[in-house]
């Protein structure tokens, strides 16, 4: 070989060398898609990372206590200030001062009596304080006062509400004690004035004397009917008056003694007493009245 063909073949094969060529040399690589394996992009990496969004834990709602109500304000008498008497409807209550006519004597209990069936036989759920032997002056010999005292003195236990009726009777006893007219309408002026302040919103009614009548010998009785019927009027309160009617109604007969009725007698005044108030308007509203047939009057 010749030097120049030595230098030739010398440089080529320096050259095979430089680019890893040659015979016994592996082809050279492509390029090619990653194997799944390989590692995500900082992207997936981020939310792989990431972990797997829960349900947060709801807390237990303790359900709030019902409002508690104010307790109901007591019940005070408005005069004595102590305990007053509770009206389950004072719509349809009548509070009842009286006597013997109202409390029973004779044998008569005092629900039966012609004032609380009449009251009641018209509607009313009756409430009564009075005692026998007393009126707007005279006491009894059991120590219970007149009903002047015994209500500004807060003797009788009295609605802490106001009933929608008010009904004074007597003067029977005044009668036979022989109060004065004067006294008679000092102590009846007493009375339904203190009842007519107290009580704003209800309706008063004076009921009468019990009597056979001035022209039939009721004598002082049937005058003190009169004496209340004047006074009614001069104040304007509504007034009953019964003066006559042992005779006007046939009850005569049916006297246990000389003053009060018997079990009869008070069912015949009952029915009378009914008559009126619901002549007068006196019933309650809303209500059916018990059937009530009153006597015929005597002409």
């Amino acid at each position: 070989m010749t030097v120049g063909a030595s230098l030739a073949a010398g440089i080529l094969l320096m050259a095979t060398a430089a680019d890893g060529g040659g015979l016994g040399s592996p082809p050279p690589r492509t390029a090619s898609t990653p194997p799944a394996s390989a590692d995500p992009s900082p992207t997936a990496q981020a939310a792989s990372a990431s972990p797997t969004a829960s349900a947060s834990p709801t807390a237990a709602i303790t359900p709030s206590p019902p409002p508690t109500e104010p307790p109901p304000a007591p019940c005070i008498d408005p005069i004595s200030k102590g305990p007053g008497l509770e009206l389950p409807d004072p719509g349809r209550t009548a509070l009842l001062i009286g006597d013997s006519q109202s409390s029973g004597a004779a044998g008569v209990a005092a629900d039966r009596t012609w004032t609380q069936a009449g009251l009641r036989g018209v509607g009313y759920d009756v409430r009564f304080v009075g005692a026998g032997g007393t009126g707007f002056v005279a006491m009894n010999d059991s120590g219970a006062t007149n009903y002047p005292s015994a209500l500004i003195q807060g003797q009788w236990v009295l609605p802490c509400a106001d009933p929608a009726l008010i009904v004074v009777q007597g003067g029977g006893n005044d009668a036979a004690l022989g109060a004065s007219d004067e006294q008679i309408v000092g102590g009846a002026d007493a009375v339904v004035s203190t009842l007519s302040r107290t009580y704003a919103s209800s309706k008063i009614v004076l009921i009468g004397t019990l009597a056979t009548g001035v022209a039939h010998g009721g004598g002082r009785r049937a005058e003190v009917d009169g004496v209340l019927g004047a006074f009614a009027m001069s104040r304007n309160f509504l007034f009953i008056s019964p003066g006559d009617w042992l005779t006007r109604f046939q009850a005569v007969a049916e006297m246990a003694d000389t003053v009060h009725l018997t079990q009869a007698g008070h069912d015949r005044l009952a029915g009378v007493l009914g008559a009126q108030l619901k002549d007068m308007q006196l019933t309650p509203p809303g209500l059916t009245s018990v059937h009530q047939t009153p006597p015929e009057a005597q002409p």
